[in-house]
């Protein structure tokens, strides 16, 4: 007996030892992650089984796993949270029992017909919601204790439109819970002419709309997310074109004219200049002036020195939207000027006596 006992006690430890993979070679997972956790790094095959791997906390993990992780948790999130309505193809199924499967797609009036069952107002739930209130109606006088599930086979009931400055306006169809950025990254983007306001209109049961203003300033430049709302079939997202503000100079510049700029763009008065081609040879920049307008229309002047603000002399203040920029000519440089252009046409004129 004690022969076969150590024979049999061999062939259980050989099979072991033969089925299960080295040390080095065993991926352990951190405790309550799942599957999707990212596998610890291993200790060399010298070292002994006892010894515990630890990952220092300044050790980041692989950045490519770590971001499937997140997308993929992020897409489930995202599909659970999606609201059903009609044209939606959605599969019911019960848990063990087999002549209970049917795909449907949900009636113009958010209606879901099955058997054994009355019909089911399916519009604006999610899939969770759909199969708890199966459940209910299932298990009163059908099926004992049902296990319902719901799985959405095609999306067709959620459209949103995105118009404006965006490089693809239309309509798009929401597979997925999604965000106002979301929604204008379908549409190709914002175009560089997009201003930071976006309005989204929503239409509400009762026939009426809410209109929802989004800063897209304050989510891209300062993080604030709560800005990037969620969106809902329906919804009119309209990202509009930055305005833009004139200012117009005029007098002795190169290249007078009107000038245009955006509405949070600070332009101070050398950059004006220099925009206009510089002064003249015949500008009075001592003599300039600003012409402003306030909200009624009241005008107000106020004289600038332009040569002492060129030389830093002066403060070089900032120009608004609608303001006037004038240098008048210099008199005697008009005359001095045009009297060199005339004086060489009249030398050469005078006959030379040798």
């Amino acid at each position: 007996m004690k022969g076969i006992h150590r024979i049999t006690t061999a062939l259980v430890v050989g099979w072991l030892s033969s089925s299960l993979p080295a040390w080095g070679q065993v991926t352990p997972v951190q405790p309550g992650s799942g599957q999707n956790s990212v596998p610890v790094a291993q200790p060399s095959p010298s070292a002994p089984p006892s010894s515990a791997v630890q990952i220092p906390p300044s050790t980041p993990p692989p950045s490519t796993e770590v971001a499937a992780v997140a997308a993929s948790s992020a897409v489930l999130r995202s599909n659970a949270e999606y609201k059903l309505g009609p044209g939606d193809l959605i599969e019911v199924g019960v848990f063990g029992v087999e002549g209970y499967r049917h795909t449907l797609r949900i009636s113009a009036n958010g209606m879901v017909n099955l058997p054994l069952i009355d019909a089911v107002n399916a519009g604006g739930l999610t899939a969770a919601e759909l199969e708890q209130r199966l459940a209910e109606l299932l298990g009163k006088d059908v099926i004992k204790n049902p296990q319902v599930s719901v799985f959405v086979k095609e999306y067709r009931s959620q459209p949103v439109y995105v118009l404006g400055a965006v490089r693809s306006p239309g309509q798009y169809l929401i597979t997925m819970q999604m965000r106002v950025v979301d929604a204008i990254s379908m549409a190709g983007g914002a175009l560089p002419t997009a201003d930071d306001a976006v309005m989204i209109q929503r239409p509400l049961p009762n026939g009426s709309e809410q209109t929802i203003a989004v800063d897209m300033a304050k989510i891209l430049e300062t993080g604030d997310l709560r800005q990037n709302v969620f969106v809902q079939g329906g919804d009119v997202i309209n990202v509009r074109t930055r305005p833009v503000e004139t200012i117009y100079v005029i007098g002795e510049f190169n290249r007078p004219g009107a000038f245009t700029k955006a509405p949070k763009q600070e332009v101070r008065v050398s950059q004006l200049i220099a925009l206009a081609g510089g002064p003249m040879k015949t500008a009075s920049l001592s003599k300039g002036m600003l012409v402003r307008y306030n909200e009624t229309g009241q005008r107000s002047e106020v004289a600038l020195n332009f040569d002492a603000i060129l030389k830093g002399k002066a403060p070089d203040v900032f120009v608004q939207a609608n303001d006037v920029v004038f240098v008048p000519g210099s008199t005697m440089k008009s005359l001095g000027y045009g009297i060199l252009q005339v004086v060489p046409g009249t030398v050469s004129a005078i006959p030379w006596v040798f």
